[in-house]
């Protein structure tokens, strides 16, 4: 067990207890006898085999019984010098992780019920254990055999807390703990702090493990070890799992769903969650699904339980991994498809990489080529690139938008995850996250205006002029709109206009495929020219010019 404490082996979170279990039936200075005076001197009674002591008193000698008024050799059967509350918060912190709970069986390593303080130090201290116990002292290992021994030497005792902390979690899961370590997840309660709000009920409970339930953070002082938004805020308590994590079926779940997230970020303050659901990626799965041409291969894109079962299946191909299928998946785009709730990345805000590549994994044309269909290619078309010269060359044309993607530019969230902060927000006047991911007002899609920013909030940086962004939106999709209008019927069988492509010569039907394909990627882009105003004039300009020529117009 590689666990890392912050004041020694022992660790913060057992001093209130050890302090608490040692101010009671701990040898003092005494004259004979085994009594005491209070002042925490070793007894001489206690200190050698064979002399004298008090049944009700505990030798300081780990390694010696006080049996019938004598100090006698520890029998190693319980019953030592060592205090079981004292020794349980050590059992839960150190041993817990590997070798379950006493009596319990499982675990990955040996059951210690029963087992003598110094078979215990003998154990730990042995090169090769996998848990650094040099730290620990022989009263340490006193204590542990006391916990082990209790109820009747039959085990069983259940962890002090449904909540172990993270810490107790590292012992297996070192990595993801080391990158939980730099989110801001882990420093919630300092931040909270920071405010001036680090004992506020109402806050308490998105900030700590398990505030308000048994076991959980009570305070900064008595439970430090819950502090922070930890492994068991989205996995639930892990008590039992880390008591017998061989066992399969304790294990912690997996949820995938953005409700967990929406546990604590939601409401006026925070309102994430909500925004979400009003944003066309909590749909993504149910909008798959009504399309008639959809296949379980566009799951990659619309369901986040396929993307993880997918990259499961390619980490552990020996666990025969289901995938979902479009009958069987579950998720849409959920918060943990563009967020990593586990690590701290290059990218802010735990995004799993700079915003946009990450929009780009799916905002995308996938490679498509004339004679096939851009599905939805705003990354390409940002960037000036995927659309198609008349002699088939590529077309190559950036933007002024383009910009936004160079290394550390905000990319797609410049528009379209515009912030709004409000210094007392309530239901009416929310905080506004951006995750609606509508990049103007209510008026383009229809959502609670309430949880937009300003109208082109998001354009400021580079349109400063009041009204400047709306006038160029409208200009450029005044001339876009129009354009892709008149085009569409070259390509409808049921339009006047429609070039039929049964007659052409080969290499008319490939120019008209360029035509197709510039129109559909255009059309497909979905801002009607405000993306790439230059590009999306270069494309439709070139499909202008070849059903022009190819209808006689």
């Amino acid at each position: 067990m590689d666990v890392i404490h912050s004041t020694g082996l022992i660790g913060r979170s057992r001093i209130a207890v050890l302090m608490t279990a040692l101010a009671v039936g701990a040898c003092q200075t005494g004259t004979g006898g085994g009594t005491g005076d209070g002042t925490g001197t070793p007894s001489p009674s206690c200190a050698e085999l064979g002399e004298s002591c008090t049944d009700a008193g505990d030798c300081c000698d780990s390694t010696a019984d006080c049996v019938d008024g004598t100090c006698q050799e520890d029998s190693g059967g319980g019953g030592g010098s060592g205090n079981v509350a004292a020794g349980q918060a050590i059992y839960d912190t150190d041993c817990m992780g590997c070798h379950a709970a006493p009596g319990a069986g499982g675990g990955f390593g040996p059951d210690l019920a029963n087992t003598s303080a110094q078979d215990l130090q003998t154990g730990a201290q042995a090169d090769g254990h996998p848990f650094d116990a040099s730290g620990l002292a022989e009263e340490d290992f006193a204590d542990l055999e006391a916990f082990l021994a209790e109820d009747d030497g039959g085990g069983g005792v259940e962890p002090a807390s449904a909540f172990v902390g993270a810490d107790t979690c590292l012992t297996c899961h070192a990595s993801a703990h080391e990158a939980w370590s730099a989110t801001e997840h882990a420093t919630a309660l300092e931040a909270l702090e920071g405010i001036g709000q680090g004992e506020n009920a109402g806050c308490l409970g998105c900030h700590t493990v398990g505030f308000g339930e048994d076991g959980g953070f009570v305070s900064r002082e008595e439970t430090p070890q819950l502090a922070g938004v930890q492994c068991e805020n989205c996995h639930g308590a892990a008590a039992a799992h880390a008591s017998d994590p061989g066992n399969l079926e304790l294990r912690p779940a997996v949820n995938l769903s953005s409700t967990v997230c929406g546990g604590c970020h939601t409401d006026a303050h925070h309102p994430t969650f909500d925004e979400w659901e009003l944003s066309k990626h909590s749909t993504a799965l149910e909008g798959l699904r009504s399309n008639s041409f959809a296949s379980d291969s566009c799951l990659e894109c619309h369901s986040q339980d396929f993307r993880y079962a997918t990259e499961e299946a390619e980490e552990h191909p020996e666990e025969n991994i289901e995938i979902p299928t479009m009958e069987t998946a579950q998720f849409s785009v959920e918060c943990v498809t563009c967020h990593n709730p586990h690590r701290q990345a290059e990218a802010p805000h735990q995004l799993r990489m700079e915003v946009g590549a990450l929009c780009g994994e799916c905002h995308t044309s996938e490679g498509a080529l004339p004679g096939g269909t851009p599905h939805h290619p705003q990354f390409e078309m940002v960037q000036g690139k995927g659309a198609f010269g008349e002699d088939d060359s590529d077309l190559l044309l950036p933007g002024p938008h383009t910009g936004l993607f160079a290394t550390g530019g905000d990319g797609c969230a410049q528009c379209h995850v515009v912030a709004h902060e409000f210094e007392d927000p309530d239901d009416a006047t929310p905080n506004v996250t951006g995750h609606t991911f509508n990049p103007f007002d209510e008026d383009i899609t229809g959502l609670s205006p309430e949880h937009q920013a300003e109208a082109f909030a998001g354009c400021a940086m580079c349109h400063t002029t009041d009204g400047n962004a709306e006038m160029a939106l409208n200009d450029v999709q005044g001339d876009i709109g129009p354009r892709l209008a008149a085009l569409a019927g070259f390509f409808d069988a049921e339009d006047a206009s429609y070039i039929d492509p049964d007659g052409l010569s080969e290499e008319d039907l490939a120019r008209l495929d360029i035509a197709k394909f510039n129109y559909q990627f255009v059309d497909a882009d979905g801002s009607v020219g405000v993306h790439n105003s230059d590009y999306a004039n270069a494309a439709l300009t070139v499909a202008e010019d070849i059903t022009a020529a190819l209808s006689g117009g």
